[in-house]
């Protein structure tokens, strides 16, 4: 059988599904066991998401069933779980991307996680993922808007990016990214002291006098270096990836 509906293209562990008629590309992991079963597949788009009756249904339970067993997913899904697109993009099958969840929980996080997300993202860009080759999650926030922290010398650093690494339930990981949006959207600022997270990493924005009309500019070069300008309405941090391979640091 030959899929010729579908177009595929294979880049690095990421089968990207593409046709005519969209205007999406799907993309889940690649691996050697079922690549080809994937390719001589119809896919189409049912309510958002990558489908083929044949395979089950879903793309994403189909790519779960391979990475945790036909077994595992039938339990889950008996228990009352779905399988939750993390950054809520239903074409976006990755491995890393997709988690169990209770039902309710996942009609929470839609609700509220997803849509408020986005809504602030043009000042403080909040995600979820989860490494696959750790099994820990991070949250990562891009700061769009001006944001500080003060150590405790009490010295004041600008930040750009704000990385907290967890070994926790996915749900309290949920939870943890809700409160930084509920606190930020009520304040303008977040306070870290009381979340769940074992391990954090901070970037913070390189001081750089700027002229009146680079203020203005999306990006800016200084010694052959790139650099970003935030906060001006112009460029924004869509989303910060994760940091693949990081674990804590246990001898702290």
């Amino acid at each position: 059988m030959k899929n010729t509906v579908n177009t595929f293209e294979v880049r690095g562990d990421t089968i990207f599904i593409m046709r005519d008629d969209w205007d999406t590309t799907v993309e889940t992991t690649y691996r050697d066991d079922y690549v080809d079963e994937i390719k001589n597949h119809v896919w189409r788009l049912k309510d958002g998401y990558p489908y083929n009756a044949t395979l089950g249904g879903g793309l994403h339970r189909y790519i779960m069933s391979k990475w945790y067993g036909e077994e595992m997913l039938k339990k889950m899904t008996e228990k009352g779980y779905v399988v939750d697109h993390i950054n809520n993009n239903h074409t976006d099958c990755r491995i890393s991307n997709l988690e169990f969840l209770k039902r309710n929980r996942n009609v929470a996080k839609g609700q509220y996680f997803d849509k408020e997300s986005k809504l602030m993202s043009h000042e403080i860009a909040v995600s979820i993922f989860k490494d696959f080759t750790t099994n820990y999650y991070q949250i990562t926030i891009g700061c769009n808007a001006h944001l500080i922290m003060e150590d405790s010398d009490g010295k004041i650093h600008n930040i750009t990016v704000i990385k907290l690494l967890y070994n926790c339930a996915y749900p309290s990981v949920i939870l943890d990214a809700e409160k930084i949006l509920t606190e930020y959207d009520e304040t303008k600022q977040f306070n870290l002291a009381n979340l769940n997270y074992c391990d954090i990493r901070v970037i913070e924005s390189e001081p750089i006098e700027l002229t009146d009309a680079e203020q203005k500019q999306g990006f800016i070069m200084r010694n052959g270096k790139t650099y970003l300008i935030l906060g001006n309405g112009t460029t924004f941090l869509r989303s910060v990836n994760y940091d693949e391979g990081w674990m804590p640091n246990l001898e702290e």
